[in-house]
């Protein structure tokens, strides 16, 4: 009963964060920008609450966490009761196919990280140990001065995963999955609609079909791990980023502070170099005289406020801000690593040579534009970066691509729609032909990678949890 409890619970922990995002968003007319912020807001601040008691000597317990977190929802949900309702999202005909795709391909995602109990190894060695053990202590970990590396990880999954346990009495890996898989999900709908301010919608739905169809996405969406996530966080920030461009609103401005501080409160190279990104952004921003000091200022105090905290008890309790556990010197300086998106086939497929194409693209048109390319620069500030600290550091694996695989293929979405207007008319229907079949048949690859251990269910559909345990550690 209780187990059945925490999943109602995690529910509503969900649910009561839309009317907060709809009341910060109140004169925004998309309503999916509004449900990707809950979705963002939600884990988030039950994360930073469980952090905040943490150091205030409190101990965990469903109820010092579950009643502040519904008292901050109070306010939103009373004005959000007294607005007229409309739930319509309207998908035109022609794309009604595409989501269909984007709608299986989240479905075996979502069904393959609620089936397992946690199995990958950095679950297994890092994000869960540290949930366990704080279930035990009801409490953070004491970092244990220069030895702590690992605990000085950026915890906002592993205090999450916590919450699932403490809400329902064991180890429910299960309910612990939900959320970093919803999140790695959240970058369909994030990558269109950042291609949709950049390029219509058309370029929405093309880039979120390229993602949904990239192998490495489908392999790591449902693992647990912290990349997509964090990549989630990037994505949304990157759209308040464009919207601050467009109208310099202190809101915006807030609001891009404090998806970039979630962004480094879920993975420690969020602080690394998004941090840096955001500022470089408002840099550009203020440079071109498009926002005003205090917009800049108000960012960067949120994304401070939101990570802050986290990053300065490191320095104290480990004597470091980010623990040296990245194997740097097994970066592969080469050509392969360089080209990474085209060598490496089985993670990026076709999506990698259009990336390819469509960064190169952009890069021609800020030149041409003489920078005035708002939307193709800030694609380029907000993933080129990332490429060469990976390729520098730690391009022995291209699972860190992830992090800002996303609004690369927002790009590629704008650049494919491109493409296809400047069709002749008469070409066009054939056009649409041979990509809707290309993507149907891919997608059908992509289900069947998206589901582990796919005999094993087949035999045994309903396994019992000991049996799915046996199964996972023989991997």
């Amino acid at each position: 009963m209780q187990t059945l409890s925490a999943w109602l619970l995690f529910g509503l922990l969900l649910a009561a964060a839309y009317p907060t995002a709809t009341w910060i968003l109140r004169d925004e007319p998309e309503r999916l920008l509004k449900l990707l912020l809950a979705l963002g807001l939600a884990p988030g601040i039950l994360s930073l609450l469980m952090f905040a008691e943490s150091l205030i000597g409190l101990r965990f317990s469903v109820l010092n966490i579950a009643a502040p977190y519904f008292a901050l929802m109070l306010p939103g949900t009373l004005w959000w009761l007294r607005q007229p309702k409309s739930w319509s999202l309207a998908v035109p005909p022609q794309a009604r196919l595409t989501l269909l795709l984007l709608t299986l391909v989240s479905t075996a995602v979502l069904f393959n990280a609620l089936y397992f109990p946690f199995y990958r190894d950095d679950t297994l060695g890092i994000y869960k140990p540290q949930a366990q053990q704080m279930y035990e202590l009801r409490s953070l970990i004491p970092l244990i001065g220069a030895e702590s590396l690992y605990l000085t990880y950026a915890p906002h999954l592993p205090l999450v995963y916590t919450f699932a346990y403490l809400a329902s009495g064991w180890e429910n890996d299960y309910l612990a999955r939900l959320v970093p898989a919803l999140l790695a999900l959240g970058c369909l709908p994030a990558t269109y609609l950042l291609a949709q301010r950049l390029g219509g919608a058309r370029a929405g739905w093309l880039g979120a079909i390229i993602l949904a169809l990239t192998p490495t996405f489908a392999r790591w969406a449902s693992s647990g791990y912290v990349d997509l996530p964090m990549a989630f966080y990037y994505t949304l920030a990157a759209i308040f980023a464009l919207r601050l461009w467009d109208e310099p609103r202190a809101r915006d401005a807030i609001l891009g502070g404090v998806l970039i501080g979630l962004a480094a409160w879920t993975k420690n190279a969020g602080l690394l170099i998004a941090v840096p990104v955001l500022t470089l952004w408002l840099g550009w921003c203020l440079l071109r005289r498009r926002i005003r000091w205090r917009h800049a200022l108000l960012s960067l105090i949120a994304c401070v406020a939101v990570a802050g905290g986290w990053y300065l008890r490191n320095q104290i309790g480990a004597g470091f801000v980010i623990p040296n556990t990245a194997w740097t010197d097994q970066a592969r300086h080469t050509l392969d690593s360089l080209l990474v998106f085209v060598t490496r086939p089985e993670n990026f497929a076709l999506t990698g040579w259009l990336i390819l194409i469509s960064v190169a693209l952009s890069a021609a048109e800020v030149i041409r534009r003489r920078l005035n390319a708002p939307e193709h620069l800030l694609i380029l500030m907000w993933t080129l970066p990332f490429f060469a600290a990976w390729w520098l550091f730690v391009s022995y694996d291209p699972r860190f691509l992830l992090l800002f695989l996303p609004p690369l293929c927002a790009l590629v979405g704008v650049w494919l729609s491109e493409a296809y207007a400047r069709l002749p008319v008469r070409w066009q229907p054939r056009a649409r032909v041979v990509a809707t079949l290309g993507a149907v048949i891919f997608a059908l690859y992509i289900l069947t990678i998206s589901v582990d251990y796919k005999d094993s269910i087949l035999r045994d559909p309903f396994m019992s949890h000991e049996a799915k345990l046996a199964l996972v550690q023989t991997r």
